[in-house]
């Protein structure tokens, strides 16, 4: 493996790490550089794209190019807007930095590092869940609720006096999205070729389990159950793992009876559930109109936007922080919303239909690998496809999961001997990889095999 490998895989591998710990960076270990911390993957990712210019694998792709102009076209028309210099270079990182990303992902991994990030993400699920019930128990107050940067009483309230677990993620919409692609890779292993150990696949379970009933996350159960039901419709549609699909609903049944009977956190938890769904209106009110009305909000923006939007960033909680001196919403939560009000309904409704492509590109992919028995890209996309395509990327968490969830889906999509570049636009040359190589190993061998990966 050459020095370039080594180092750009280590950088993504780095990537990775802070995703999954930068919150309690913020909230625990380094609260004084919260802000700085805010964007700490940022130069991680710049470091990416300049080793892979650097050895010209960048993908240079619709996609890309597509990425490109847009950022542009929004960066000079956002000083039109309200926006300072600094909100509209937050806003531009928020809305663009990572996206390329995706597509060059699957030109540095190979489907033995996305396993092993799977193995990595169920290892951290028992401890996860043991500090989410350790959160829940604590008071709103309790040091183990803070907020970025050691705010006390960060967090946010769910009901009977509990508060939504973060986990060591900053908020608990990180947590949420853990705990489904967490998912995802337990129902990959159990459906599919069954790789990880017993006992790891077999602990996620209850640990799975426990941190959804104390969540106090609506969001977190609809992800997880998202990725559930992509997983039953692979097991009931294969003959072959129909056993391990009645074995998964066994598993899981044991674990919620074992919860039920030996635990008093559990009925707690089901209480805080009950409270949240009624007092959101049910399933209908609580659930359907509330993601339906984020798409009205969306139509109503419009007719509300300026021709060239208020300026990149004005949105986001960094953007109101730095133009008011604090965090909110001020052009309402909905991403698209925020999106055509920012940059205005022709600029922004290019960076919806570039999101809302990337997303549906990534699935047409990982429904080709399905059919060619690969479930696990699948499994992914329904962990993470959502917030590609709306979800909050002025919340660096957010973003970092819909980007970096849709290049591990990408990688996962290439046969399993082979990690021949991915690109969900249209397709770079073949050129540049030979089965069971990456990148890299071609160049180190010197190999002039052409790329024959469906």
């Amino acid at each position: 493996m050459s020095d370039s490998q080594k180092t750009v895989r280590r950088l993504v591998w780095l990537y990775f790490w802070l995703l999954l710990f930068e919150g309690a960076l913020r909230k625990w270990l380094v609260p004084g550089l919260s802000n700085a911390l805010l964007i700490v993957r940022d130069p991680v990712v710049v470091a990416i794209y300049a080793l892979a210019l650097r050895d010209r694998i960048f993908p240079i792709s619709g996609f890309v190019l597509w990425t490109l102009i847009l950022a542009a076209l929004c960066f000079l028309t956002s000083f039109a807007g309200i926006g300072t210099l600094p909100v509209t270079i937050y806003g531009l990182r928020a809305n663009f930095l990572h996206l390329p990303l995706i597509v060059l992902l699957p030109r540095i991994l190979r489907i033995e590092d996305v396993r092993k990030m799977g193995f990595a993400l169920l290892l951290l699920l028992t401890p996860m869940a043991l500090l989410a019930v350790k959160q829940f128990i604590a008071g709103p107050n309790s040091a183990w609720n803070v907020g970025a940067g050691g705010e006390v009483g960060g967090q946010l309230f769910a009901a009977v006096g509990r508060v939504r677990a973060s986990g060591t993620f900053s908020f608990a919409t990180g947590l949420a999205t853990y705990l489904a692609v967490s998912a995802a890779f337990l129902l990959y292993d159990l459906l599919g070729p069954r790789g990880y150990p017993r006992w790891l696949t077999y602990s996620a379970v209850p640990a799975i389990a426990l941190a959804l009933i104390i969540s106090g996350s609506r969001t977190a159960v609809i992800s997880v159950a998202i990725v559930c039901f992509l997983g039953l419709l692979v097991g009931v549609r294969s003959p072959a793992q129909i056993a391990a699909a009645f074995q998964l609903i066994l598993l899981s049944g044991v674990a919620v009876a074992a919860l039920a009977w030996g635990t008093s956190i559990f009925h707690q938890g089901m209480e805080v559930h009950r409270q949240r769904f009624e007092g959101g209106g049910g399933v209908r009110e609580g659930i359907l109109m509330r993601y339906g009305q984020e798409f009205i909000s969306a139509g109503g923006a419009l007719s509300n936007a300026t021709p060239l939007g208020l300026g990149l960033g004005v949105g986001t909680n960094v953007g109101a922080a730095l133009l008011r001196g604090h965090r909110e919403f001020s052009l309402g939560e909905g991403e698209w919303q925020r999106v055509i009000l920012e940059s205005g309904v022709l600029l922004g409704g290019s960076y919806i239909l570039l999101r809302v492509a990337m997303l549906f590109s990534v699935a047409g992919r990982a429904l080709l690998a399905y059919r060619a028995g690969r479930i696990l890209p699948l499994l992914l996309v329904g962990a993470g496809g959502l917030d590609l395509a709306n979800g909050q990327f002025g919340q660096p968490t957010t973003l970092g999961f819909a980007v970096f969830v849709a290049g591990l889906a990408l990688t996962a999509t290439e046969p399993e001997t082979t990690n021949s570049p991915s690109s969900p636009l249209p397709p770079q040359p073949a050129k540049t990889e030979v089965r069971g190589r990456s990148v890299y190993a071609e160049r180190l061998h010197g190999s002039n095999e052409k790329n024959d990966a469906p």
